[in-house]
């Protein structure tokens, strides 16, 4: 008798407490939700830029696809830091993702380099073709081994569109770049290739740039043609030559940890949501283009020449021969890019 009243507590006192594991389990469920995982994604370019737009809307989606479980909160114009000093953030855990060009992370794979090697590439579709092929794989396989992963696989968030030389005098052969005072930026591979031409490069800060050519410290400099009108370096070089040396894209970078921290789902839907967002961005940017080139020749009469590319491509040769000398690439890596289909 005497267990029989021992029993029945007992079993009312593992009843209670498996309600409350269960009521734990509910409020832990409930807390995730009311809690959702939050993203810092930093940022070089200001949030009323295209790229600035794109950023924004990539976060928009995150959220969307994800029910609010996931938040991406943008950090635009460097508000955390330059651009290497957000890659080590990201490598810290002080931030989780980072926005901007591939070459920025040149200390992780040299071989990201070649995207910045002038005439190497026939067009962006032959350098989308590289990144998303076998070589453009083993590079990010080695980043991802170093602690970063490239979302937008599919590599589609041109910068640009498209790069133009502005210059104080029509440029319209290679022949026209012996002795030009062409702007370069912190690039040995840059200034190489123009010197290879008997061009004159000098390197000048970005965003003195304008004030150099007004003081004829430069006569030419090249730009993705997105950024000509913000800069307004139609006032003072009113020629245009299409050239497109080289392709450009942003890529959206994540910590390996952070993102091994979720879940597939979340995974794969950061993934779909940076392709997505390179998708709109061509086209907010194409428009934009489109708009600014109206403005510079109304304003500033500009004229637009196109090149005969074989022959540039032809003429910086030369120099690619130079760069596959010099031991920063693996040999015969810059003939395995030009054979790519």
């Amino acid at each position: 008798m005497k267990m029989k009243v021992f029993f029945i507590p007992l079993l009312s006192f593992m009843v209670l407490i498996s309600g409350c594991g269960k009521n734990l389990a509910a409020n832990e469920k409930k807390e995730s939700i009311n809690h959702p995982v939050e993203l810092k994604l930093g940022t070089k370019m200001p949030d009323e830029s295209v790229e600035g737009k794109a950023f924004n809307l990539f976060a928009n989606l995150v959220k969307e696809k994800s029910n609010g479980e996931i938040i991406v909160d943008v950090y635009a114009a460097e508000l955390l830091g330059k651009g290497k000093t957000q890659i080590d953030n990201m490598l810290m855990g002080t931030q989780d993702m980072y926005g901007e060009g591939a070459t920025y992370f040149d200390d992780f794979d040299s071989r990201v380099q070649a995207s910045s090697i002038p005439f190497l590439f026939r067009d962006f579709e032959h350098f989308q073709h590289y990144n998303t092929g076998e070589l453009g794989l083993e590079i990010h396989d080695q980043m991802i081994s170093k602690g970063v992963r490239f979302l937008n696989t599919e590599r589609n968030f041109v910068r640009g569109p498209y790069r133009v030389l502005l210059s104080k005098k029509p440029i319209k052969s290679v022949e026209d770049l012996k002795g030009l005072k062409i702007r370069s930026f912190e690039s040995e591979f840059y200034s190489q290739a123009y010197e290879s031409v008997g061009a004159n490069p000098t390197v000048v800060a970005w965003t003195e740039t304008y004030l150099a050519m007004k003081q004829n410290l430069v006569d030419a400099v090249t730009s993705p043609i997105s950024l000509v009108w913000s800069m307004k370096f139609t006032e003072v070089a009113p020629y245009m030559t299409i050239i497109d040396e080289y392709p450009q894209d942003i890529v959206i970078a994540i910590s390996e940890d952070k993102f091994s921290e979720l879940s597939k789902e979340h995974q794969d839907l950061l993934i779909e949501a940076a392709n997505e967002a390179g998708v709109e961005a061509v086209k907010l940017l194409e428009k934009e283009v489109e708009e600014h080139l109206k403005l510079m020749k109304e304003e500033h009469g500009i004229e637009i020449f196109e090149i005969d590319r074989e022959e540039w491509m032809e003429a910086f040769s030369d120099f690619h021969e130079q760069v596959e000398e010099s031991g920063v690439f693996p040999k015969g890596y810059l003939e395995k890019i030009k054979m790519i289909e």
